[in-house]
């Protein structure tokens, strides 16, 4: 099976995430009465928290769908087989960014409603967030590498 380009696994993830960027744009919106659903569906138990956690989930979901569009954006260009550009790396920039922004709202969660779960999604934004600063540079030098090849030849 080919791995690059629009008819290989990139190409597959392309879309997938695609779904998964308009399905989180439907919940992002939708998400008020989302909430009020499952609130209702578990009898009120969390009803004094509803406004925390939808301000919490539209705080945290814009900066998630923020990290989707950029993945779309550097498979779009690995689907070209144009993979070392600056444009892949400030999209890898601006995902550790947004990752260390949700990590921080579920780092604000924690405070208020603590639980081992929020503490572990919380870790995990951390390190992802560091992975991406790691790979945007990795990316930034194949970029010099990639420019200097280009104007040898």
């Amino acid at each position: 099976m080919q791995v690059l380009g629009e008819k290989g696994l990139s190409g597959l993830v392309k879309l997938m995430l695609d779904g998964v960027f308009i399905g989180g744009m439907a919940i992002f919106i939708s998400l008020p009465w989302c909430l009020k659903l499952a609130f209702n569906l578990i009898k009120n138990i969390f009803g004094e928290n509803y406004y925390f956690l939808l301000g919490f989930f539209y705080f945290s979901g814009f900066f998630a769908l923020v990290l989707v569009h950029e993945i779309r954006k550097v498979f779009k260009n690995l689907n070209k087989r144009n993979p070392f550009i600056m444009d892949n790396v400030k999209s890898l920039k601006r995902m550790a960014i947004a990752s260390f922004i949700i990590s921080s709202a579920y780092g604000v969660k924690i405070v208020f409603y603590p639980s081992i779960l929020t503490i572990i999604i919380a870790m995990v934004f951390i390190i992802a967030g560091l992975f991406l600063i790691v790979l945007s540079e990795v990316f930034r030098q194949a970029v010099i590498v990639k420019q200097e090849n280009d104007l040898t030849i």
